[in-house]
């Protein structure tokens, strides 16, 4: 057999054991309920009202040109309902197929980076896929683990391999236009700082500079090309305010928040401390893995040091200490804030990068680094948003694990760094679900998610006892152990919530109605804010009026009184089990659905007419219809 062949050979077999363990983990857990409000059925309506209306060009969302998103990711779910009709199905296996993309890339990326370290290509798709956070929201039908996909196959096209060390400048390309078409300008933070200090971590990118910058910039312009050939007949297509939005302030409002104001754009505006803060929540359970912090710093800092970086990791602490004293000071001065995490990130980049570091770990911080320094600075933050650095992330915890036993082996083996921790407090945890059925009894745990979840607990608290147990074993094969377990326990999660809480966000019932009276041909209100959410589910057709404020209520009402009117009250009350025509609970709050004339006779202080059947309650059996007044 040829090497190649036996190569290839040898990386499926390596392959089978996490990506079929992975693949069912999410095929379970993306099956366990349906779309999940808000994340999912906005992507869905856009997708259903593109194919419903023949929309091709311009997403449309409740009768509107939608700018948030580029539609690489709807051309997409709209294939797929070519071939098998209109389903949920559909968008929910290709959310599995990215998510195992991703995890075949990191692995070859890997492979790449860390030619002489085979264990990497093994050991980075078993840590991406143990990362709670990054399984959870890839569940969600949206565009970060696309976008997440096209940035490391960009990545990929840069690395070396064996017998060509020049990159793939075309493919480079293609897969940043992919990415643009995916959602726009933000995928070039993604891929353009491995790149612009290509000569830092890749040896071909130091021997010819002028031709890893000029055919990096012709690569960024075909990039470009591909996003405009979409624009620009996108936006003549949608409109002066379409256009206006999709250009500039769409991407401007997220990067500063007072471009924004006014303008209804989905800012998500947070402080610039915000991503540090959440940074063990994104790395759990490595976060929780003494090695892997012991790893990095016994890597990154070790002996002897270059000069100046002694000076420049005590700024880059002291930074660190002002951000988290800022943190918890209500009305801090932003602006203080911002020049803390630059003392914090620049000093610590420019320090880390004089490191002799092989060439995956330069790679991994100047991915990592510059990007996180950037997406600090940026006005709209969420965490999804850094879901493509986390495969950098796992490559370099990875690749200091793998230094850390070569020239550390007691360190790389001994049982206090171990997963001990974690062991601890999964079987602290399970002795909590264990005790939660009389802890809500007597009411020592109060709120309806303990209420809701007690009747499941203590079956679930064998499989954390069982995890726990796992963790506290030693020996051989820990980071697997601690993979095996990370995942199972996001899915026995993701089942609890299920079980218990998925009743609060199914708003099949309310869609069902909603679809029922848009083919009785009657308009449909909704009091607030429409996000979309019942248009795929309830396959409406024709848009949701929104209204703001009780006069436009009253008007709504006169001018359409066979209308219906949604509206999402904080708690009910008994006019609404007595003249709504369906409540049922949504979130951590209500959901009704009222005929338009009746909602506005109580707004008018009015006694509406008694209903010809009761209102539909869902779930009929829920108890907290029993404790409204």
């Amino acid at each position: 057999m040829p090497v190649n062949a036996y190569s290839r050979l040898e990386n499926l077999r390596a392959m089978w054991s996490w990506l079929l363990l992975w693949t069912v983990v999410a095929l379970l857990a993306i099956f366990s309920h349906g779309p999940m409000p808000l994340y999912s059925t906005r992507t869905l309506a856009v997708a259903w009202e593109m194919f419903n209306q023949g929309h091709w060009l311009v997403p449309y969302i409740n009768g509107e040109p939608y700018s948030e998103k580029a539609p690489l990711l709807f051309w997409l779910i709209q294939s797929g309902w070519f071939v098998f009709g209109v389903n949920d199905v559909w968008p929910r296996v290709l959310e599995v197929l990215f998510g195992a993309t991703q995890l075949v890339l990191v692995s070859t990326l890997a492979q790449r980076l860390f030619p002489n370290r085979p264990w990497m290509a093994k050991a980075a798709p078993w840590m991406l896929l143990a990362l709670g956070y990054a399984f959870l929201f890839g569940l969600q039908i949206m565009y970060d683990v696309l976008l997440a996909v096209w940035t490391l196959a960009a990545l990929l096209c840069l690395t070396p391999k064996a017998r060509r060390a020049e990159p793939r400048w075309l493919l480079f390309g293609i897969c940043i236009g992919l990415g643009l078409l995916t959602k726009g300008p933000v995928m070039l933070l993604h891929v353009v700082f491995p790149w612009l200090l290509g000569p830092l971590w890749n040896d071909w990118a130091r021997q010819h500079r002028l031709r890893w910058y000029g055919r990096g910039v012709l690569s960024l312009l075909l990039g470009a090309v591909m996003l405009l050939a979409w624009a620009l007949p996108a936006g003549f297509a949608g409109g002066e305010a379409y256009r206006q939005r999709l250009f500039f302030t769409q991407t401007a409002g997220r990067v500063v928040d007072a471009l924004s104001k006014g303008k209804d754009l989905q800012n998500h505006a947070q402080p610039v401390w915000w991503y540090l803060l959440w940074l063990p929540a994104l790395l759990f359970p490595f976060s929780g893995w003494p090695r892997a912090p012991v790893a990095v710093a016994a890597t990154l800092l070790r002996r002897p040091w270059e000069r100046g970086i002694k000076p420049a990791l005590w700024l880059s602490l002291l930074a660190l200490v002002g951000l988290l004293v800022l943190a918890v000071i209500p009305g801090a001065s932003p602006w203080l804030a911002k020049l803390l995490v630059c003392l914090l990130l620049v000093p610590l980049s420019v320090a880390l990068l004089r490191r002799p570091l092989e060439p995956g770990l330069r790679f991994a911080l100047c991915w990592l680094l510059p990007g996180f320094f950037v997406f600090s600075l940026i006005s709209g933050k969420q965490l999804y948003y850094l879901l493509p650095e986390l495969a950098g992330a796992v490559l370099l915890i990875a690749g200091c694990i793998a230094v850390l036993r070569e020239r550390h082996p007691v360190l790389a083996s001994h049982g206090w760094l171990g997963t001990w921790p974690l062991g601890v407090g999964g079987i602290v945890f399970a002795l909590l679900l264990f005790a939660m059925p009389p802890l809500v009894a007597n009411h020592v745990l109060t709120g309806e998610w303990a209420s809701d979840a007690a009747p499941y607990s203590r079956y679930f608290s064998v499989i954390f006892l069982l995890l726990g147990g796992l963790l506290l074993l030693r020996g051989r094969g820990e980071l697997r152990r601690l993979a095996f377990a990370g995942l199972i326990g996001v899915l026995s999660l993701n089942t609890l919530f299920t079980l218990a809480l998925w009743k609060n966000y199914d708003i099949r019932p309310a869609a069902r109605l909603l679809g029922a009276v848009e083919q009785a041909h009657r308009p449909i209100g909704y009091l607030g804010n429409y996000a979309g959410e019942f248009h795929f589910a309830g396959r409406l057709t024709q848009p949701i009026t929104e209204l703001y404020g009780d006069q436009a209520l009253l008007d709504f009402a006169r001018d359409h009184p066979d209308a219906v009117v949604v509206t999402h009250p904080d708690a009910l009350d008994p006019n609404d089990l007595r003249y709504a025509l369906l409540v049922q609970p949504f979130r951590s709050s209500w959901l009704a659905v009222w005929p338009a004339q009746s909602l506005a006779d109580l707004r008018e202080g009015h006694t509406p007419p008694e209903p010809s059947r009761p209102t539909q309650v869902y779930p009929a059996d829920d108890r907290r219809y029993r404790l409204q007044p």
